[in-house]
C-alpha cells in the first residue's frame, strides 16, 4: 500500500445536521485494485465516546468522499474504511482504529 493522499480536509454533515470538518488519508495498492480510507476527526465533537454516533458520522463522511475525492484517486478499487478515534479511557495513547462495517 502506498499513501496517495494525506490529510485531505473535507466538510461533512453529522448526524445532527451540523457541518463539520474531517480529514482523510487514502492508501492504494500498486495495482489500484485495493484501497484503504482512513477517516479522522469524524467523532462529531464527542471525543469518540459514542460508537454509534461515530459510525453514523463516518458513513456520512464516506458518502461525501465517495462523490468528491475517491472517484479520482481510486476509481476501481475495493475500499476498506478505517476510522481513527481517541481511546476515551487512555487519553495519552495513540488513537484506536475502528473498521466501518
Amino acid at each position: 500500500m502506498q499513501l496517495v493522499q494525506r490529510g485531505h480536509e473535507f466538510e461533512y454533515r453529522d448526524h445532527q445536521g451540523v457541518d463539520r470538518l474531517g480529514q482523510a488519508d487514502v492508501y492504494a495498492s500498486s495495482q489500484g485494485d485495493r484501497a484503504v480510507l482512513v477517516l479522522k476527526n469524524v467523532d462529531g465533537g464527542m471525543g469518540g465516546n459514542e460508537r454509534l454516533t461515530l459510525l453514523e458520522n463516518a458513513r456520512r463522511a464516506l458518502l461525501t468522499l465517495a462523490s468528491s475525492l475517491l472517484p479520482f484517486l481510486v476509481p476501481r478499487a475495493t475500499l476498506q474504511v478505517w476510522i481513527l478515534r481517541p481511546d476515551p479511557l487512555m487519553e495519552d495513547l495513540k488513537p484506536r482504529a475502528l473498521l466501518l462495517p
